[in-house]
């Protein structure tokens, strides 16, 4: 029977890991699981929308991602951790996803919404008065042109680069999440920067 006073103290202390938090939903605890879709639910939508460039997207693989885990929990073990079973979750659901898009393509990619969610981005319809604000429009420029470059990658290097730019993991992490050996996320990275470097030469500094 779990320890309920044990349970209480570890809900109460919002910091205590993913690992120990997965170990009291698998006993049941479901307020464990609130917190898992507190602590995670923006960030994988976050996650999803860069590799989909679709907000409505990112949201429904953000439901199902919580789907998966309430269902899968007692496939967790808990000796591993945490973050690459969660992104290993997400990283399948992107393959069937782009599957199910290869297979019924259609219309409509996001980039055209700026980062923070406002109103399409047109530098035409925007008159320039002073540096400042033109700074922030070459800047604008540059995260458009970034979040494109890594959208035109292939799917595991996208995966990889994602995961590793945008979610701080390691190598290591990196690996367990998509199920490669290290030296393979060693070269999907590689040839990813090397793409993106090629891709946004014109952003280097001259």
């Amino acid at each position: 029977m779990p320890n309920v006073t044990k349970n209480n103290q570890l809900l109460g202390d919002r910091s205590d890991s993913d690992e120990s938090l997965m170990i009291l939903f698998q006993e049941g605890n479901e307020e464990a699981f609130q917190l898992f879709f507190d602590r995670y639910s923006s960030r994988i939508i976050n996650f999803a929308y860069r590799f989909l460039n679709s907000k409505e997207e990112a949201e429904d693989i953000a439901q199902e991602v919580f789907v998966r885990i309430y269902r899968k929990k007692l496939s967790y073990d808990p000796k591993s951790p945490f973050r690459p079973w969660l992104y290993s979750i997400v990283a399948h659901l992107f393959s069937n996803r782009l599957r199910d898009k290869k297979r019924h393509p259609h219309q409509s990619l996001d980039w055209t919404a700026s980062d923070d969610g406002g109103n399409d981005f047109s530098p035409e319809s925007i008159e320039i008065s002073s540096p400042a604000e033109k700074d922030s429009l070459e800047k604008a420029e540059i995260t458009r042109s970034v979040q494109s470059a890594i959208q035109a990658l292939p799917e595991n290097q996208r995966t990889a680069v994602i995961l590793a730019r945008y979610e701080n993991m390691s190598y290591e992490e990196i690996a367990v999440t998509m199920s490669l050996s290290l030296s393979s996320v060693t070269a999907l990275l590689f040839r990813a920067r090397q793409t993106l470097k090629k891709t946004l030469q014109e952003f280097s500094p001259k």
